[in-house]
């Protein structure tokens, strides 16, 4: 059981396999903040490690990341944790906001949103 000090870390996961995009993002993160990388939900020991983290960026354009992993945490896993996902095509995010992800930004904007993201969840 993830103690109370842990469960107030600040904390996001990026899915991509995209190395300079997950430096990028890290270096755009306050100190206070730490990045997850990840490719599936497997990824994770348990499911409730995801709730854990207080959202989740997804690139849709990643071949190495099954789109139906939006699905699995909604569906399988019924979690509720904010899902903003970029790049991929017009088809991509139709599948995407059908799984039920959050938002959708072109792969320029994504960085450019994430201190908003930040300030939004420093709770």
């Amino acid at each position: 059981m993830p103690s109370i000090e842990d469960r107030l870390r600040k904390r996001l996961i990026w899915m991509t396999s995209d190395e300079e995009m997950l430096d990028l993002a890290r270096d755009s993160l306050p100190a206070e903040w730490s990045l997850t990388a990840a490719l599936a939900v497997e990824d994770f020991d348990d499911w409730q490690e995801i709730l854990l983290h207080r959202f989740l960026v997804l690139d849709l354009g990643d071949p190495a990341i099954d789109h139906a992993v939006i699905d699995e945490i909604r569906r399988e896993h019924q979690l509720n944790i904010p899902i903003f996902c970029y790049g991929g095509s017009e088809e991509d995010r139709l599948a995407a906001r059908s799984a039920r992800a959050d938002r959708f930004f072109n792969q320029d904007e994504i960085l450019q949103k994430l201190p908003e993201f930040v300030r939004q969840f420093s709770w």
